[in-house]
């Protein structure tokens, strides 16, 4: 039997060392499902968020282990502090993977004690059993390393890159794979839906609209963004063409 939160996930082999993961039980419905990212290195298994379930976590260790061989430092990078990319880290955390994010996070998820999660239950109006069945045991905590502006981690000799990409929220990051040419946007690039800019203003969204030109420099043959589908390079122009008429209209 399906689990509640569990979606309906589709897994995407991109190369035989990365994979992108589409569907993943999302509160706001189907067509707005969540995506994650998992990549294998040398000494490494990257996953790149954790999906807004503990049995969106659970799938994707599934997956990894079904493609793992050997002992593997387990690494969990979160693009942003929102729920749907963060809810199921202690699941990977339990595994033993380490934590990064940006600093932007440490306000939300520090000493959080149930409250986000409290939250989440009570704006989808769901009572507490029903809030346990969709999202399972969600415990929040401070990542074990913040960065505060681009990071490039190595595994011999093969480059996994962190881009700061604030504009959605200040805790934006991006993930960009320079061997697969595959970027991990999180919600920096949206696809299928506008981007969602109630969480800023016109400073953010042109500061959004920067990093999004940044981005198009970058040698890209796939998008895996934060929801909908994947997407080629060209979505980035939209995304662009919808902030930039935003910010011409009146306040």
């Amino acid at each position: 039997m399906r689990p509640l939160g569990l979606g309906h996930p589709v897994v995407h082999r991109i190369s035989p060392a990365v994979f992108a993961v589409t569907g993943l039980y999302h509160a706001a419905g189907e067509e707005f499902g969540g995506n994650a990212g998992i990549i294998f290195t040398a000494r490494r298994v990257i996953f790149v968020d954790a999906g807004m379930t503990v049995a969106s976590a659970e799938f994707l260790w599934q997956t990894a282990c079904e493609q793992m061989q050997g002992h593997k430092e387990l690494l969990l990078l979160l693009t942003h502090h929102h729920s749907a990319h963060v809810f199921g880290m202690r699941v990977l955390k339990d595994k033993g993977a380490r934590v990064m994010a940006h600093h932007k996070v440490s306000s939300f998820l520090e000493n959080d004690n149930g409250a986000y999660k409290r939250f989440i239950i009570d704006q989808y109006g769901w009572d507490e059993q029903k809030g346990e069945e969709i999202l399972g045991k969600v415990m929040l905590s401070l990542p074990d390393e913040l960065i505060t502006s681009d990071t490039v981690l190595m595994d011999d000799g093969e480059e996994t890159h962190l881009l700061v990409t604030p504009g959605h929220v200040p805790s934006e990051i991006s993930v960009y794979h320079p061997a697969t040419r595959t970027l991990f946007a999180g919600d920096t690039i949206y696809q299928g839906t506008p981007p969602m800019t109630r969480f800023g203003g016109p400073a953010e969204w042109e500061g959004w609209i920067s990093h999004l030109e940044r981005l198009r420099q970058l040698d890209i043959d796939l998008i895996c963004p934060g929801h909908g589908d994947l997407c080629s390079k060209e979505e980035i122009d939209r995304n662009i063409a919808y902030l930039r008429d935003k910010c011409r209209q009146p306040a």
